[in-house]
């Protein structure tokens, strides 16, 4: 659904849902091998302090996340669960190696935000690096969480599959 209130963070939001939905549809005359993306991860900052808005993943927080629709001003936003290269959760971009959906969806007032930033969708369920039979690098660092095979796994499922 597309949003017509005259605000900017509408119109963009509204732009970066209409290329989504094209990365997800589109077929290419000379791409053969084209892994398609229903996917463009983002940051939304908010109007109050310019700091990425953060949403609660269980014991967690999550800056990353989907555009799943917009309408008369109030968006509805997938949370991703960002991950870096060991595999454990992070909400820093400059740590940030993948990105993998969780079932949780919030909604948001978009005259609340001021802007976005944009990840690159091939971040979306990018699998992490194996090394030494075939299992992920593991790190001796004492994080508390980490991702089990089930990506998501630990955060509430509280949305609709759409």
């Amino acid at each position: 659904m597309i949003c017509h209130h005259n605000s900017c963070i509408c119109e963009t939001l509204n732009e970066l849902l209409l290329e989504q939905f094209q990365l997800a549809t589109q077929k290419f005359k000379f791409i053969c091998q084209y892994d398609k993306v229903d996917t463009i991860p983002f940051i939304i900052y908010t109007m109050e302090d310019s700091e990425p808005f953060r949403a609660h993943l269980h014991s967690n927080c999550t800056i990353f996340f989907k555009l799943i629709d917009i309408d008369d001003g109030c968006a509805t936003l997938r949370l991703l669960a960002g991950l870096d290269i060991d595999g454990y959760i992070t909400d820093d971009v400059d740590e940030l190696f993948a990105l993998y959906q969780t079932d949780k969806c919030i909604s948001i007032d978009c005259n609340c935000f001021l802007g976005i930033q944009p990840l690159p969708p091939k971040l979306v369920n990018r699998k992490l690096p194996v090394i030494d039979g075939g299992c992920p690098k593991e790190s001796g660092s004492s994080r508390e969480r980490r991702m089990g095979s089930e990506y998501g796994s630990e955060f509430d499922r509280e949305c609709d599959h759409k």
